[in-house]
């Protein structure tokens, strides 16, 4: 695995250009509000959200650097993604304050990696602030869903703040959409399945994972699952907000690079854990939304739709 020298969603039509652009995350929403958990203690959500249908892109990102990195005050960017062949996928270019960036060829449509879970932060923050366009500074990376203070990154104490509309997702949140499904609706017998492939199985053929591609694939490659997410198995580890043992951030869903040829990773009984400043070629992450008060009322009347028809 090659690690960064730092320590330890699809785009369609979003070139390799360094202009700004403003990106648009597709999304799915994750209904069943007020779930049990499983057997494992995971996966209860009292509220609908919406989730990332994709890890996030090197083309998403790239879009992210050139709209707030034109100077890199935090280090958002890592020298490791411009090398290729450690598997990263973007360049820069210029000096500090005219810093500018571009997706490798053919490699904007991967999940973006070597970022830290303050940069998985800094890009939420940029989304929650309406992809404002300036210096790294409290409206454009170091507010919004999270306040970022010297002290809180220090000690590893950041959480979501109340008015949050997009985020890391929660470790229930990514847990729950990769698998959950109700057994009335054709899902396991606890409501939950194995894998996060709608399974209790997995091969090579549904997911990203035991080095047999030697390489990430573009995010969607594989099928999606119940609630229409894609690649929550293997690709890249992902990142959530969830603080283990005080100094670390949870894992989860397994990657490209490991020798795995049974799939343990991506199990929904696995979870490793990350330092929250580490940075490596297989750790990526996925975002979370708040569901339009349009999108809830729909399903709120579809809930109440399917209810009449079972009486």
């Amino acid at each position: 695995m090659q690690q960064s020298a730092r320590l330890f969603a699809a785009v369609t039509g979003l070139a390799a250009t360094s202009a700004v652009a403003h990106i648009t995350i597709s999304t799915v929403t994750v209904g069943n509000p007020g779930n049990a958990a499983d057997s494992t203690g995971y996966g209860s959500v009292a509220h609908m959200y919406n989730i990332a249908a994709t890890e996030v892109t090197n083309a998403q990102y790239a879009a992210f650097l050139n709209a707030v990195a034109a100077t890199d005050t935090n280090d958002l960017y890592d020298p490791s993604m411009g090398v290729a062949e450690w598997y990263g996928g973007i360049t820069r270019s210029g000096s500090s304050g005219s810093y500018s960036y571009n997706t490798i060829s053919g490699r904007g449509n991967l999940p973006v990696n070597f970022v830290s879970f303050w940069d998985a932060t800094r890009f939420v923050n940029w989304l929650h602030n309406g992809q404002p366009i300036g210096d790294q500074n409290a409206g454009t990376t170091e507010g919004g869903a999270y306040t970022l203070t010297p002290g809180g990154i220090a000690h590893n104490t950041v959480t979501r703040n109340a008015n949050w509309r997009w985020a890391v997702t929660s470790e229930d949140e990514w847990y729950k959409a990769a698998y959950h499904q109700p057994a009335g609706a054709g899902g396991d017998s606890d409501n939950y399945w194995l894998y996060p492939t709608s399974s209790n199985t997995i091969s090579t053929a549904q997911a990203n994972y035991d080095n047999v591609v030697r390489d990430l694939t573009p995010v969607g490659s594989y099928g999606a699952n119940f609630y229409g997410t894609f690649d929550m198995g293997g690709n890249v580890w992902e990142m959530s907000e969830a603080i283990i043992g005080g100094s670390f951030r949870s894992l989860r869903g397994g990657s490209w690079t490991q020798s795995d040829s049974e799939g343990i990773f991506l199990r929904a009984d696995h979870r490793d854990i990350v330092f929250p400043e580490y940075a490596s070629n297989n750790v990526g992450f996925r975002v979370t939304q708040v569901p339009a008060p349009g999108s809830v009322a729909l399903m709120v009347i579809g809930g109440l739709a399917a209810a009449r028809r079972r009486r």
